[in-house]
């Protein structure tokens, strides 16, 4: 079976081989790309855009990739050559299966629209149409739509912009979820919305692996661990929610003194920065936290497992979230966890029993739940438990990846 999925960016095997920079999103493919690319009766290739001179058509650890010249702006707007570069691969590569990985991107949108009757299926990794809605993140527009720097304003990034394109975005999501008639997702709520638009879709519960570095005997335990610690996600956008949980530290200090949060992604410093990331900076600044918050930087999966294992708490406080690849993670190593009650992360936790839940714009609840898991060692001891068992079932790697082939077959068999 040869099979092509269209990726919104490069492997990093492949990067590395090419000297490129590489996305540090999509890290649970990366374990079931090794696993086709293994597999004898799968022949895999991948088609995405990248900051290269020319094109390319590279195999590397026995997948073929076919790279296009362009990036960002290729990958975020549709036109005509997007599709004649999806009908130059399609010709070339012969498959049997065409995997769109995400409607955020150009391409899933364009591989519709070629005349190719190959079969599709189209895994879903944010619906755009929930997160247009929620993109400011609780900030009044007032606020939202003036932070932005002079850099974001000159290259149309801005928040208008970006909210704008998001909007946009959606249109393209619908007609991509309109057209295709197989779709696989991890929660009911992706489930849900994606068969609101159509009801006809075939939907597969498929979970994701996780890094390969996660499935390891390094776990989360109480006396390791730093107390009155925290962990969160990278957030380059007010939708990731960092100002509420800014807003929440700024309580939890009052009875922890030494709390210490740490934040992966950007360093925010000034130059650097976005207009969000400066007003998180300056956040930070007027409410009095500056030794309470550390920038980390970007990590590699096993610099995060060695944070995870040190923190008392994870907390994913984003707007919109479908399945939080930081909050899997978390539960994977056992880091007891609180996220907000919003998109499919409710599938992940259990309010009370393997973490907490709480409402996006409720910070002082947040902050109540912190200190709940700073204060209460059992209770700590109980949700890492509970998050390890459930984690190890939800990202079973041989299990998940029977189920992509299974998958696979019956898309080709039903076509």
């Amino acid at each position: 079976m040869r099979v092509l999925w269209i990726l919104n960016f490069v492997l990093p095997k492949v990067a590395s081989e090419m000297k490129l920079k590489t996305s540090f999103s999509g890290g649970w493919l990366i374990d079931y790309a090794e696993k086709l690319s293994q597999d004898p009766n799968v022949e895999l290739a991948t088609m995405t855009y990248a900051k290269v001179d020319k094109f390319y058509d590279v195999t590397v650890d026995n997948i073929r990739n076919f790279i296009f010249p362009g990036g960002g702006k290729r990958l975020l707007f549709s036109s005509k050559k997007t599709i004649d570069d999806c009908q130059k691969v399609i010709d070339e590569f012969n498959p049997d299966l065409i995997h769109i990985h995400g409607t955020e991107y150009s391409m899933g949108y364009s591989m519709i629209k070629t005349d190719t009757k190959t079969p599709k299926l189209l895994t879903i990794q944010g619906i755009l149409k929930r997160i247009s809605r929620e993109y400011k993140g609780g900030l009044p527009a007032a606020e939202f739509y003036t932070k932005a720097t002079l850099k974001q304003l000159i290259h149309f990034n801005s928040p208008f912009f970006a909210e704008r394109l998001f909007i946009k975005n959606a249109k393209r999501e619908r007609f991509v979820l309109e057209s295709v008639s197989h779709v696989t997702g991890r929660t009911l709520w992706d489930k849900a919305v994606m068969q609101s638009i159509n009801p006809n879709l075939k939907y597969y519960r498929l979970n994701y692996n996780l890094r390969p570095e996660f499935y390891v005997d390094k776990k989360w335990d109480y006396e390791a661990m730093t107390p009155h610690t925290i962990y969160t996600g990278a957030a380059t956008y007010s939708l990731k929610g960092l100002h509420i949980l800014i807003k929440a530290l700024e309580i939890v200090r009052r009875r922890y003194p030494d709390v210490k949060l740490y934040i992966p992604g950007n360093s925010m410093t000034y130059k650097k920065s976005n207009g969000y990331e400066r007003y998180i900076r300056k956040m930070i600044n007027r409410l009095g936290l500056t030794e309470n918050v550390e920038f980390v930087g970007r990590k590699k999966a096993e610099e995060v497992i060695d944070i995870l294992t040190k923190v008392n708490v994870c907390v994913v406080p984003s707007a919109m979230e479908g399945a939080s690849a930081t909050l899997c993670e978390a539960m994977m190593v056992g880091t007891p966890s609180i996220c907000t009650f919003r998109g499919g992360m409710t599938d992940l936790l259990r309010d009370g029993e393997s973490g907490f839940y709480y409402d996006f714009p409720e910070y002082g609840v947040l902050a109540e739940r912190i200190c709940d898991l700073f204060e209460d060692r059992e209770l700590c001891e109980k949700f890492s438990e509970k998050t390890k068992i459930d984690a190890n079932k939800r990202h079973d790697r041989e299990k998940n990846y029977s189920e992509l082939v299974r998958i696979y077959e019956e898309v080709v068999k039903n076509n």
